[in-house]
């Protein structure tokens, strides 16, 4: 990509960054279930030269769709609910999905990486981007470090026009629907600053 405008945000926030629901359920907690106030980090990059304006359209990249995690742990996220997160960030700013990849405007691939999977160092080397959350979880049985990283590419041209990634710590303690509603927000932060749909003239 010839031009890059990065921007990185570290911000305390009041809810838990949730990356993906987990296959395995955790157990039922009792008592309070609020948790502290944990840090997460996002970096974005637009390519300043690249036009969507004519871009209508969006469906998942042939490749990058992967699920990086430590087999030890058991914990895997599921690719449904992050690209039912993606959709809904997108479809929001007027984009339409579709299911004919090879004939949407916009290609959209992922990239999950849960804590021991990949160093921040080899996240950077592969994807060319670090968020670089310097911390660690304070309860390694209930979170684990985790970073998406969202790719979006103008299938005309082949060229990368978005790329973000977002880092924090999945609560492992949280419903499934919860694990939604937070990888919902942290998706649709991600993608703030992509440019909205076109309106065509009427």
């Amino acid at each position: 990509m010839n031009q890059r405008t990065p921007v990185l945000f570290f911000l305390p926030i009041m809810v838990i960054l949730l990356l993906a629901g987990c296959a395995r359920q955790p157990p039922v907690m009792t008592g309070s279930t609020h948790a502290r106030p944990m840090p997460f980090t996002v970096v974005s990059t637009l390519d300043s030269t690249a036009d969507v304006s004519s871009a209508a359209s969006f469906g998942w990249a042939p490749r990058m769709r992967e699920i990086l995690s430590d087999p030890h742990k058991g914990d895997m996220p599921e690719k449904e609910a992050i690209e039912k997160a993606i959709t809904s960030a997108l479809t929001s700013k007027g984009y339409e999905y579709t299911w004919r990849s090879r004939q949407a405007d916009l290609q959209v691939g992922y990239v999950v990486i849960l804590d021991g999977a990949l160093s921040d160092k080899e996240l950077n080397s592969r994807y060319g981007i670090q968020p670089s959350l310097n911390l660690q979880a304070p309860d390694s049985v209930r979170y684990e470090k985790g970073t998406l990283v969202i790719d979006i590419t103008d299938r005309k041209t082949g060229r990368s026009v978005w790329r973000g990634a977002l880092q924090g710590f999945a609560d492992l303690h949280l419903s499934k629907e919860d694990r939604q509603d937070r990888l919902n927000d942290m998706v649709r932060f991600m993608l703030a600053r992509f440019p909205a749909r076109a309106k065509v003239p009427q």
